[in-house]
């Protein structure tokens, strides 16, 4: 039903990574020419691959938030309902590292241009942002499981 405990994990989750994409576009566009400085400053890769990289990574959190709300109405077929949770638990997974990856090689450029220290605070929020999304879509991913297998129990019984 709808008005399960995975929702709630599914709709924090869905409206973390939609404040992540929708907030932190910019930033991240921001980031993404210090990047490509510091990569091309050590080593040689064509701008064209890291054009296709911002563009396909920089749209994940929306994907992400979008398979999640699919997910939530989803809740009649709890088999499509896990698969495609699995899917935004590997999404999420797959972001979480490329997070690390990014903060890794962007941060100190970042703090160097963020105008006052509440963006700053903010941008380490979205650090954890990924982690705890990806805990979320995994609390709700387990919730689904025992829904399913309780109502699996009780049409053995009958």
């Amino acid at each position: 039903m709808i008005q399960r405990i995975q929702t709630i994990y599914l709709t924090m989750a869905s409206v973390f990574y939609f404040c992540y994409w929708f907030f932190g576009l910019n930033w991240y566009h921001s980031g993404f020419e210090i990047l490509q400085e510091n990569l091309n400053n050590d080593f040689v890769i064509n701008s064209p691959i890291l054009e296709l990289i911002l563009n396909t990574t920089s749209y994940i959190p929306l994907v992400i938030f979008v398979i999640s709300i699919i997910s939530i109405f989803l809740y009649k077929s709890r088999g499509k309902q896990i698969l495609i949770c699995k899917i935004s638990l590997y999404l999420s997974l797959l972001m979480s590292i490329y997070t690390i990856l990014y903060f890794y090689f962007t941060l100190e450029g970042l703090v160097a241009i963020m105008p006052s220290k509440f963006l700053e605070i903010l941008m380490y929020a979205a650090i954890l942002n990924p982690f705890i999304c990806s805990c979320l879509i995994y609390l709700a991913l387990n919730s689904i499981r025992k829904d399913d297998e309780l109502v699996q129990s009780l049409n053995r019984i009958r």
